[in-house]
């Protein structure tokens, strides 16, 4: 059964992705290497568990069926052989379906997150002005406005 030794093949390396996932996920828990002191200083995103939810869990699921796929050449049910193999690949459809979910759920955090940008500790360039922690991003403009960048201090600084 070549699509068996595929998925096997694909379920490998879909357990250290969404290890790796999850595991990115938590680090996005102490932003710069440090235990944040107040949730305030972490962004809404990433409570959203994208990583943990999306890419991690919903994709264990799949991978762990794909792993047994080329296993499952059970003997069929009433009487009829391919009755296994039919219903094998059907739950490696619905699988593979969740599978998409979590990666979408994953995709639209990420992009809601990039947008929106991160939480820093933020100086709008005067001099009377008081540093606090807040996202100056949030208009989209992450990617695009650079000075905004300028106002962010790093959390050593702070």
């Amino acid at each position: 059964m070549c699509s068996g030794s595929f998925a096997k093949c694909l379920g490998i390396t879909l357990i250290p992705l969404a290890i790796l996932c999850v595991l990115c996920n938590i680090l996005l828990l102490f932003p710069g290497g440090l235990v944040a002191e107040d949730n305030g200083h972490i962004t809404e995103e990433v409570w959203y568990f994208g990583g943990i939810i999306g890419s991690g869990v919903m994709m264990i699921f799949p991978a762990l069926v794909f792993l047994g796929l080329k296993n499952n050449d059970c003997c069929g049910c009433c009487g009829n052989e391919s009755c296994g193999k039919r219903f094998a690949m059907f739950t490696s459809i619905i699988f593979a379906a969740v599978g998409v979910l979590g990666a979408g759920y994953s995709f639209i955090v990420s992009a809601v997150a990039i947008h929106n940008g991160p939480k820093c500790f933020y100086t709008n360039g005067t001099a009377e002005s008081i540093p606090s922690w807040t996202n100056p991003f949030v208009n989209g403009d992450y990617l695009n406005n650079h000075t905004l960048w300028e106002g962010c201090r790093s959390l050593w600084a702070s």
